[in-house]
């Protein structure tokens, strides 16, 4: 997270930041289950049922001490994955992600966690550069780095990394760690794969926009309307959003699914994403590795 520093910044991962393959699910299901809060715009009073019947209401959840739903309305709440001063969600792969994790894998990762913002309920909220991987060059606080770590190249052809160790103040204790990372070859993205991911979080844009069912104006309706379904996996996430008679609905249902786990539409940027497949009949959703889809029905 944005605190961590030391052995945490590499050893407290995430959903879609290598958790998926640590081999700890215990943890997995609890980044998942925290993700599901913040899909249910971290309502306080939202319940949902898991598989073994139990109901959870997210006010009950814990969040380092704190309740993990504690808002009344989805309109009280924010959604982000990165923000401001602190590491951008490319540098936190970096340090968290298996270091022979490919640049391309490593653009899936963070698209799906993007993924995890389009599909919430409450206000998305995305980071300048996000979509273009940007890099602060590991700099855990960059408020006073100036622009050679700050800097934001809009033409997609560098992400910013490397730009050299970070300044001391902020990361010195630190560059021990951050050096060999820094210096690997094999992380930094190719102007190819910072477009891929440009695209794929433009067509994130535009399936939040389709359909006022991913901002639900109302606790009621975020309850009434958004379910969590069974899935084989803790490293997989989908829900079904019911859309009859909701104004703007566009579609009578949406079901959308996020898949963390690294084993395993015509225009998408996502051609991976083209191998998902519903099965109606059986009830049965099927989504390739690190990949987030969304279907929708009539």
């Amino acid at each position: 997270g944005a605190g961590d520093r030391g052995a945490a910044m590499v050893e407290r991962q995430g959903f879609a930041t290598g958790l998926a393959t640590a081999g700890d699910d215990v943890a997995l299901r609890r980044a998942a289950d925290l993700v599901r809060v913040g899909l249910a715009g971290s309502l306080r009073d939202y319940r949902w049922t898991r598989p073994d019947g139990t109901t959870v209401r997210l006010g009950d959840l814990d969040y380092a001490g704190q309740p993990a739903g504690y808002v009344a309305e989805p309109a009280e709440v924010v959604n982000y994955v990165e923000n401001h001063d602190n590491h951008t969600l490319f540098d936190v792969a970096v340090l968290k992600l298996p270091l022979d994790t490919s640049p391309e894998d490593r653009a899936r990762a963070q698209v799906l966690a993007f993924a995890t913002v389009a599909f919430s309920q409450g206000i998305a909220y995305f980071h300048a550069g996000g979509e273009l991987l940007r890099s602060k060059s590991l700099d855990r606080n960059s408020y006073d780095s100036g622009d050679w770590f700050n800097r934001l190249d809009w033409s997609g052809r560098w992400n910013g990394f490397p730009a050299g160790l970070p300044p001391k103040p902020e990361n010195g204790d630190d560059w021990p760690l951050l050096r060999p990372r820094l210096e690997r070859d094999g992380v930094a993205p190719s102007p190819a794969t910072i477009d891929w991911t440009r695209r794929a979080f433009l067509d994130l844009l535009r399936i939040r926009s389709s359909s006022t069912l991913f901002r639900l104006r109302t606790a009621d309706d975020v309850q009434r309307r958004l379910t969590f379904l069974e899935t084989d996996s803790p490293a997989t996430i989908a829900a079904h959003v019911d859309g009859r008679g909701y104004a703007g609905a566009s579609f009578g249902e949406i079901v959308y699914a996020l898949n963390a786990d690294v084993h395993t539409a015509p225009l998408a940027a996502d051609t991976r994403a083209r191998g998902a497949r519903v099965d109606a009949e059986r009830g049965v959703l099927t989504v390739p590795p690190l990949t987030a889809v969304a279907f929708v029905r009539d």
